[in-house]
C-alpha cells in the first residue's frame, strides 16, 4: 500500500531545460552551443553535489571560453530564475498532503537553485526532502534513496517515486519503490492519480 509519494523536482515539478534556458539568456547560438558543451555535461553533476562552487564553475567556463566571461557569469547568475513551477503541481502536492499521504522530495539539485525554489514556496507542503547538494551524491547512486529511507524511516514499498529519467526510476524500482516515469509534468496530476487507483 503506498503510503508516501517521493518526488523528483525537475521537469516533474518545474521545468528544467537547459537549450530552452540558453536561448531565453542568450541571443547567439554559437555563445549557446558553446556554454551547453561546457556545462551541461558531468560539470554540471558535479555542481549538483556541490563538488565544484559557483565561482569554480565561473572559472572553469573562463579557462575553456575566456572571451565568454561576460555570458558564462551571466548564466551562473541568473539561470535559476529560469526555472519555472508549475504551479498546478504545487497545488497536486498539497492536495496528496491534504489525503494523508507523506509527500518527499528526492532531487540532483544545487544549492543555488534549492533557495530560489524554497523562496518560491516550491516546499512548503512537503514533509522533507534529501537533496544532492547536501548528501554530495546523486540519483542513480542508491546511497541517495537510502539517505531519504532512513532519515524518515520510511519503507520503499510504501512509496512511490515519480521521476523524469529512466536511470532514476530503474534504481529506485530495484530499491524497491512504486515508480512512475513523469513523461510529462503536466500530466503529473493525471498519471499519479491513475497509479494510485490501480495499486489501491
Amino acid at each position: 500500500m503506498i503510503k508516501n509519494i517521493v518526488l523528483d523536482i525537475g521537469n516533474v515539478l518545474c521545468t528544467f531545460d537547459p537549450e530552452t534556458m540558453l536561448n531565453e539568456l542568450f541571443e547567439d547560438s554559437v555563445v549557446e552551443e558553446q556554454l551547453m558543451g561546457i556545462y551541461f555535461s558531468s560539470l554540471w553533476d558535479q555542481y549538483d553535489q556541490n563538488l565544484l562552487t559557483k565561482e569554480k564553475m565561473i572559472e572553469i567556463g573562463r579557462l575553456q571560453a575566456p572571451e565568454l566571461e561576460g555570458e558564462i557569469r551571466k548564466l551562473m547568475r541568473e539561470w535559476v530564475r529560469h526555472v519555472d513551477l508549475i504551479e498546478e503541481n504545487m497545488d497536486f502536492m498539497q492536495h496528496l498532503h491534504d489525503l494523508g499521504f507523506g509527500v518527499y522530495i528526492l532531487s540532483n539539485i544545487p544549492e543555488d537553485c534549492y533557495l530560489y525554489l524554497k523562496e518560491n514556496g516550491l516546499f512548503r507542503d512537503i514533509d522533507g526532502g534529501i537533496f544532492s547538494y547536501q548528501e554530495r551524491k546523486i540519483k542513480p547512486d542508491f546511497a541517495i534513496y537510502k539517505a531519504l529511507l532512513q532519515k524518515y524511516e520510511l519503507d520503499a514499498s510504501e512509496c512511490l517515486f515519480i521521476d523524469d529519467k529512466a536511470e532514476n526510476i530503474e534504481a529506485a524500482r530495484t530499491l524497491g519503490f512504486y515508480t512512475l516515469k513523469c513523461e510529462d509534468p503536466y500530466l503529473l496530476a493525471k498519471d499519479t492519480r491513475e497509479l494510485l487507483e490501480e495499486t489501491d
